[in-house]
């Protein structure tokens, strides 16, 4: 996978005076079960656990929904993923009172390797929610993050097929080696028998686990079940005392008493097999080496390792990453806003932006930068400084960052997405040319999103005046002799002294101003408010010269729509002269001749 370069490599060590399980060790979690006393070896695939030297991390949403951007930073870290001399163990201490304690350890070296493989994975086996439009929207925006994978949908790969609903055979083949292996046994329980244990248990005070009323069945209780065609499920064995221990490579050490656990369904009564059967032995024959998940998934690494250990395949490593909070500091959902990678897309964010914002929420480099270019992320992040504690979303500083990317792309490509987007949205006729260059160049500070710069252009095309006059903030504008400089400059407009110097472009637009001000005696803000007030409508906006500049050209250059409400300088200086001055207590100057200047 491009990026990859230097991610380590993963050798399993299996301490030698400890040993995996065995099919002679299922005596001791049931001396009563036939199946143990047969000679039955499990059948596990030649093609399961981590490749020897290659890194191998998957992503695997399930498409019953939109990517949120939690499951997208997760696919960033998969594909960022550079794990540089950080290791992970899973170790799981079996006590009991006739049998020596097992042990069993790995220990992973993790090396830098020269590349890896980026698994897509969908796992839709949820029929009833799955659905096409949500896995190809998934796979959409994936691609706009520019997180291609190495292996899956549409790209194949030799582990598939890559979705789990294809994948059935080869769950029920593993069912039944775990069954013939009795680390696993048929249970006939009905959903009554099921909620009364429960019900039990809490009257207890105890785990709602299942009591293992057929752990112990005899072969001739099963076959009377099954004669009776009575439905049954596949209930994992678990060991009854021991801990299991893994070092997660971000929490550390993590621990969980075997005997709160239960035996655990992993194949349902109509054949469905359920998520952490699924998970792991995917994981084991696609070769995942790394598993970097949500922390809310932890708990499953339970129940998963029991497996792995079962099938004897080896584990992989496992990280498992905090939740991105909302700005309340709970879990981050569609009541706090836009929560999908596609809703961020359609409202006008840049993939590098996402992606940048999206690797910041729980990593850092370590030092106070915040941008980083996709090359950048691969070089410098690691697993290491992936923080503990959940990472909140603030939507604010996400705009921000949008903003600094989009300003910091190439002039060309900047002009080209802002002059379609112009176009589309029936401002322009025409996407490219000069007045496009030159409107970005002036209008590109005011814009953190794309979608921002139909209000940027608009608000500069329109001319607001005579509500921006009768506004509180304008008063002082106009009553320092605002009509005054009014029509000195009509007249200039109608000598065509001010049209010569818009055409001589920026440094006609100075030297006009210049001579402008001495004449009328005023220079600084008490010259350019009211001029930007009479020629812009409004009293705020961009650089005022390249302003008038661009209004100028917008009115010669054709490229306007109809449709953009845009008021060209003849039109400005028509409503100027039609203003009723006497509304807003502008004091004239000596009566009539003031008055037929400005109406001339």
């Amino acid at each position: 996978m491009a990026g990859l370069a230097g991610s380590p490599w993963l050798r399993i060590r299996v301490l030698p005076e400890l040993q995996p399980f065995s099919i002679r060790r299922c005596f001791l979690f049931n001396p009563r079960l036939s199946l143990c006393r047969r000679n039955i070896s499990v059948l596990a695939s030649a093609a399961a656990g981590p490749i020897n030297g290659e890194v191998r991390v998957r992503f695997a949403p399930s498409p019953t929904g939109n990517l949120h951007v939690g499951g997208a930073r997760t696919a960033l870290f998969h594909n960022l993923v550079d794990l540089r001399g950080e290791g992970g163990s899973m170790r799981v201490d079996h006590i009991a009172r006739n049998y020596r304690p097992i042990k069993f350890d790995l220990i992973q070296d993790l090396k830098r390797s020269n590349g890896g493989k980026f698994i897509l994975r969908i796992e839709d086996t949820d029929l009833e929610r799955s659905t096409k439009e949500s896995e190809e929207a998934m796979l959409n925006d994936l691609m706009w993050l520019g997180l291609d994978w190495d292996e899956g949908p549409g790209v194949g790969g030799e582990y598939g097929p890559y979705r789990q609903s294809e994948r059935t055979s080869l769950y029920k083949q593993y069912a039944e080696n775990l069954l013939n292996s009795g680390h696993v046994y048929r249970c006939f329980c009905s959903n009554e028998e099921l909620e009364k244990m429960k019900e039990r248990a809490q009257q207890l005070q105890l785990p709602p686990v299942y009591t293992g009323k057929w752990a112990t069945a005899s072969d001739r209780e099963i076959q009377e079940e099954l004669g009776k065609m009575t439905p049954y499920t596949y209930r994992f064995r678990v060991p009854k005392e021991g801990i299991l221990k893994i070092n997660d490579l971000i929490r550390g050490e993590v621990s969980w008493s075997l005997d709160t656990l239960g035996d655990f369904v992993i194949l349902r009564s109509n054949g469905q097999p359920v998520y952490n059967f699924c998970v792991t032995v995917d994981d084991a024959t696609m070769r995942v080496s790394h598993v970097i998940r949500a922390e809310e998934h932890l708990p499953n690494t339970l129940r998963q390792a029991l497996i792995y250990q079962a099938l004897g395949f080896t584990m992989p490593s496992f990280a498992h990453v905090s939740l991105i909070l909302a700005p309340d500091r709970s879990k981050l959902s569609k009541r706090h806003g836009a929560t999908s990678v596609g809703q961020f897309r359609e409202m006008g964010y840049l993939p590098k932006a996402m992606v940048n914002y999206l690797a910041l929420l729980g990593w850092g480099d370590g030092t106070d930068n915040e941008f980083f270019t996709m090359d950048q992320l691969v070089e410098k992040f690691s697993i290491s400084r992936v923080n503990k504690s959940g990472a909140v979303f603030d939507s604010t500083k996400l705009r921000w960052m949008n903003g600094q990317h989009l300003r910091a792309l190439p002039s060309e490509e900047l002009s080209q997405i802002l002059g379609e987007r112009w176009k589309s949205m029936g401002l322009l006729v025409d996407s490219g040319g000069m007045f496009v260059k030159e409107a970005t160049e002036l209008l590109k500070d005011g814009i953190d999103l794309v979608t921002d710069a139909d209000a940027v252009l608009s608000n500069l095309l329109s001319y607001p005046l005579e509500s921006t006059l009768a506004s509180a903030e304008c008063k002082p504008v106009v009553e320092d002799k605002l009509f005054d400089l009014a029509t000195s400059l009509l007249s200039a407009y109608d000598s065509g002294e001010l049209l010569e110097a818009l055409k001589a472009g920026p440094i006609g637009w100075q030297n006009w101003v210049k001579n402008f001000g001495k004449q009328l005696k005023r220079k600084g803000k008490s010259l350019f408010m009211p001029l930007r007030l009479l020629l812009t409508g409004k009293l705020h906006g961009p650089e005022m010269g390249g302003s008038i500049i661009l209004i100028y050209k917008a009115g010669i250059s054709g490229v306007i729509s109809p449709q953009a409400s845009f008021k060209t300088l003849d039109e400005r200086f028509k409503m100027l002269r039609e203003i009723a001055w006497e509304a807003y207590n502008v004091e004239k100057q000596s009566g009539a001749d003031s008055v037929a200047t400005l109406s001339h």
